[in-house]
């Protein structure tokens, strides 16, 4: 049986790392260069909600930096999937035929992603079609993949080695529940609320919280990795 070994466990860890920082860190790039950003998007984004994720990122010279750590990030997403099939075929427990499905809509968000992050920041209609739905089959993709992952190992968490991949199977279908109910606030937010304004802020912090959770959750993966090596 092959089985991950450490190397892939830090890998996955840094696919999901990697966006975090880019995300912040080119946030606090603009606001440290004090003109890439209007004193409007200056706020405590998680709680606020004054800037999106891509507003904070897509101009100065955070733009720069949020490219440099983003498209890598991409590459290591590519082959997070790749492992993730791998495991899952090791593991014995789902078909090739569910394992590729999985893989392959998480590499298919990792492939978007690249497409977003090169249109970040360009402002003709082109680009920001492709930037549009860069992110969003990004983010859809990507926790599809996710969701079908949890669908399988949740039912095993206590079978697989005798329960010692309880925890980050646990963590895992909590941050991948977290997007999920998230994004059915997201679509339902306009049954609660009318104001435009309040309603962009709402969606900031969704944003925010949504791809932060996404992203933790393949440490959970390469946590799961990590025991499992």
């Amino acid at each position: 049986m092959v089985k991950p070994g450490p190397a892939t466990a830090v890998i996955v860890a840094l696919a999901g790392a990697l966006p975090i920082i880019a995300a912040h860190a080119a946030y606090l790039l603009n606001l440290s260069s004090g003109s890439a950003l209007a004193a409007e998007f200056i706020c405590m984004p998680y709680l606020d909600g004054c800037v999106s994720v891509s507003r904070a990122a897509r101009s100065g010279s955070g733009l720069t930096l949020f490219r440099w750590l983003m498209l890598p990030s991409a590459a290591l997403l590519l082959t997070a999937w790749f492992f993730v099939r791998r495991f899952l075929g090791a593991a014995e427990v789902c078909s090739a035929q569910r394992s590729w499905v999985i893989s392959a809509l998480g590499m298919l968000g990792a492939v978007f992603l690249v497409l977003y992050v090169t249109a970040l920041g360009n402002e003709d209609e082109w680009y920001q079609w492709q930037r549009r739905y860069g992110v969003i089959l990004y983010f859809g993709g990507t926790a599809l993949a996710q969701l079908l992952l949890v669908w399988i190992l949740w039912p095993l968490r206590r079978a697989l080695l005798g329960g010692l991949l309880r925890r980050p199977i646990t963590l895992l279908t909590l941050l991948v529940g977290l997007q999920w109910a998230l994004g059915i606030f997201s679509v339902s937010k306009r049954l609660l609320f009318e104001n435009p304004a309040l309603l962009d802020r709402i969606e900031n912090v969704i944003e925010w919280w949504y791809a932060l959770a996404m992203s933790l959750a393949f440490i959970a993966i390469a946590w799961l990795f990590r025991l499992r090596s």
